[in-house]
Order: C-alpha cells, then structure tokens, then sequence
C-alpha cells in the first residue's frame, strides 16, 4: 500500500466510525420508544426491552454502513480540497480516478461486510427478535388473529374464514371453503367448519362437500376428515413477511414454498436481489460521495457532512420507492427494482467523474 493510500484511508477512518454509530444510536433509541408506546410497560420487564434492541442491533448496523461510508467519503475529500491538498496531489500528476481508488477500495471491504453481517448475523437475530416480540405480543394480550385468507394447496383453491395461531406454534383454522376443478366442467366444493396446520399438514373435519357437473349439482353430502400436505410460511398468513430472518438460501426456499401456494412473492423476491444489491451501496457510496465533495467542498467546513446527508436521503427515498413500490407492484422486474438505485447513483457518479477529468 502506498502512502497516499495510508493517508486517505487514515482521513476516512474517524468520520467513518461517527457516522454509523451516530445513526445506529438514533435508530436504537426510537426502537426503545416504539416498544414503550405500543406495549404496556408493566406487561413488559426492561431486561425483555434490552434484548429486543440487541436483537435489532445487526438489522440497524446493516442500514447505517452506508451511511458511514458517505459521510467518511465525503468529509476525507472535502478536507483534501479545502487544504488544497487535492490540488498538490493532481499537479503531481494523479488524476481523480487515482485519488479515489482507495476509497472505493475501502467500500468494497465494506461491502463484503455488510453482506456478511446480513447473512451470517442477522438473520439469527431477526429470529431471536421475533420470537421475543411474539411472547411480549401474547403476554401484552394483543390479538394474533386474521380472517378471509386465500391461497392454493395443492390442487385446492382455498379460502379461510379465521386463521389463529395456537399455543404450540400451530394454527387454528375455522370455516373454510376449498375449490378443486377435479375433470373438466366439473368443479367439486368442499367446506369444513374446522381446521388446524401443524408442520406443513393440514387436518380439516367437520366437512361437506359439492360436486357440480356442467353447471348442475351431481351430489352433496357430508364428507371424511382431510389430510393435506403441504408447508407454508406462517408467517406470510398473517401479513408479516419477515425476510430478514432467513440467510438467502432459506429466503430462496420460502419463496419457492409460497409460490406452489399461489401466494404473491413479489415483496420477498426484492428482499432477496435485494441482499446483494444493500451490500453493493457501501460500494457506491464509497464511488459517488468523493466526487461530488470535490464540487462543493469549499462552500464550507461542513459541506461534506450536509452533502453526505443529502446523497444518503435520496439514496434511500430511491431505495423505497424501488423496493417498496415499483418492485413491489410488479411495475418492473424484482431484480430490476432491487438494483436500480445503485445503477443511477453509478451513472450519476461517472458523469461527474468526466466533467472533473
């Protein structure tokens, strides 16, 4: 390593550390609040509160590292340009590309550890903080109940009047109603005032069941207790899609899992580009900030820390409406929608590197 690298690595390490730890902090304190507004403290203990925001910890420290590194990019620049150190730098004949390397460099290795703490770290506290937060639910009392669920097992159309979750981790199903066009014009309809899913069987009694041929009823009567196999994610039932809990593999399965099911995996789709594309931002940032800090660093001593805000704003405000909307409602391609705001940034960061050339 030479020793201008040293001495922009040294420039980028202080601001670096404030700016994840900053935003870290801030995130902790307002998950603090969350659980002190939405629960009742004395159903509550603090040490189940701790834990909840240890848990969470990795899933912040995931959003905060490119934070870190626009706001160390961008403050090791403006500093180099207000010293006019970038200028003896160049007259020695560096170009900008040359100044920036070490810092791209250093999102890189940032990069990899983001995707790391993603899928090594973080997905075991997700599970940890869920299963905290389901035991606080049920000890606060609140409901763990949803209604007129759709989806497809098998060769059945289902729809299910009541899903609640029981005490064992199974669920209590109640009036449901399954469609299966078993020939062709005929359709047999089969309700069943029962039902409970326990490890991807599902057990319905209490049942009747329609068979109609050519749009004429053939028979009704009541039939035998059903036995049907096939797993699903819980989860996905009652309108928590939780992709943060699962490494990319068992994010991959799932999805896999909830689309034999007739599910929309849309959401769950993005999630998993996703978790390259969160990654590569380190990346970006570590290529796009430096460059527009040679624009504006010397309006002021703080114009790196305002710039970095800003380029971090519309980052995410980009990252949400991709993901959040565009991907999520199958205006684009997941992998398009979880990709996106990188590629602009890239494309916004090599335009600027041109007319500073």
């Amino acid at each position: 390593m030479k020793k201008l690298d040293r001495y922009l690595l040294k420039k980028l390490f202080v601001p670096f550390l404030i700016g994840p730890l900053s935003v870290l902090l801030m995130f902790q304190a307002n998950q603090v609040i969350y659980i002190l507004k939405t629960f009742t403290p004395q159903n509550v203990p603090m040490s189940a509160v701790f834990q909840m925001v240890i848990y969470k910890t990795p899933y912040w420290a995931t959003m905060t590292l490119p934070v870190g590194t626009s706001l160390g990019a961008s403050l090791a620049m403006s500093r180099l340009v207000r010293e006019s150190e970038l200028t003896a730098i160049r007259s020695a004949g560096a170009k900008i590309l040359r100044v920036i390397a070490p810092i791209a460099l250093f999102g890189v290795l940032l990069s990899v550890g983001h995707f790391v703490l993603g899928e090594k770290v973080m997905p075991n506290a997700e599970k940890a903080f869920n299963k905290l937060q389901s035991e606080v639910i049920q000890a606060a009392g609140l409901p763990t109940f949803n209604q007129n669920i759709g989806l497809k097992i098998n060769n059945w159309y289902v729809n299910i009047g009541g899903v609640q979750r029981g005490s064992a981790g199974n669920l209590i199903l109640s009036d449901i109603v399954l469609f299966e066009r078993a020939q062709p014009k005929q359709v047999v309809i089969t309700t069943a005032k029962k039902g409970s899913y326990d490890k991807g069987n599902w057990i319905l009694t209490d049942t009747f069941v329609w068979v109609i041929q050519d749009q004429t009823l053939a028979s009704a009567k009541a039939g035998k207790p059903m036995t049907i196999h096939q797993p699903i994610e819980i989860s996905s039932l009652f309108g928590q899609n939780l992709p943060d809990e699962k490494s990319v593999e068992e994010l991959k399965a799932a999805i896999e899992r909830n689309k034999k099911a007739g599910m929309d995996t849309r959401y769950d789709e993005v999630q998993y580009h996703n978790r390259f594309a969160a990654p590569a931002a380190c990346m970006v940032f570590a290529l796009v900030s430096p460059i527009f800090a040679v624009w504006f660093a010397r309006s002021g001593a703080f114009m790196g820390v305002l710039l970095s805000m800003i380029l971090v704003l519309l980052y995410y405000n980009a990252y949400v409406i991709c993901t959040e909307v565009i991907g999520r409602y199958g205006w684009t391609s997941p992998l398009v929608a979880a990709w996106l705001p990188n590629v602009l940034f890239v494309g916004l960061g090599l335009l600027a590197i041109r007319r500073l050339e």
